[in-house]
């Protein structure tokens, strides 16, 4: 596989992490409500940490400034999975206490992630001069903290805003993408 190649597949991950960033996050917003709900929450943590951990190893090439962020993925799927599978044990049994400490261990976990990604891509954004990604960057983490009240209402206006600086943050990786496209060869006169 050639290094542009890779570079490219890794943006591609980045990309489809960050729209399961959002996903996941209007599903952590719902909480305890149904066995449905709950596995999806679990497939779709496991499918943003994933594509997040393969596409950051991908954009290291490029970015040795978001190396260590595949290892923190990495590691951190060993522990909010398997954090948050044992809160839903725990909320199905009755012991709903311990099920949302649990739980909110495993969101703060998983906001910490997510705000580990924005920094990579604020990295990626400041390397290719790209406005549009640092303004999305902002954007997202101005409402990260917003999940930091644990206030429904403004979690739910968090999740919007958050959806918004994703997407910007989405075309703005796009952009570098473009660059990188295998398909593209180089010309000589």
């Amino acid at each position: 596989m050639s290094i542009v190649r890779g570079v490219y597949e890794g943006l591609t991950a980045v990309i489809y992490g960050f729209i399961f960033d959002i996903a996941l996050k209007l599903l952590l917003l719902i909480g305890f409500t149904d066995i449905i709900y709950d596995i999806l929450q679990l497939i779709i943590a496991i499918l943003w940490i994933g594509m997040a951990m393969f596409g950051w190893g991908g954009v290291c090439i490029i970015s040795k400034g978001t190396c260590r962020l595949s290892t923190i993925y990495r590691y951190v799927m060993f522990i909010v999975i398997p954090i948050m599978a044992f809160s839903y044990i725990l909320y199905l049994y009755n012991n709903e206490v311990a099920a949302a400490l649990l739980f909110l261990i495993a969101v703060s976990i998983t906001l910490g992630l997510s705000v580990s990604g924005y920094v990579g891509a604020y990295i990626i954004s400041n390397q290719f001069r790209n406005n549009l990604g640092r303004i999305g960057v902002v954007i997202s983490i101005i409402a990260v903290i917003m999940w930091l009240t644990l206030v429904p209402r403004v979690m739910e206006i968090g999740t919007a805003i958050n959806a918004v600086g994703n997407a910007l943050i989405v075309i703005a990786l796009m952009q570098v993408r473009r660059r990188y496209s295998p398909n593209i060869s180089i010309r000589r006169k």
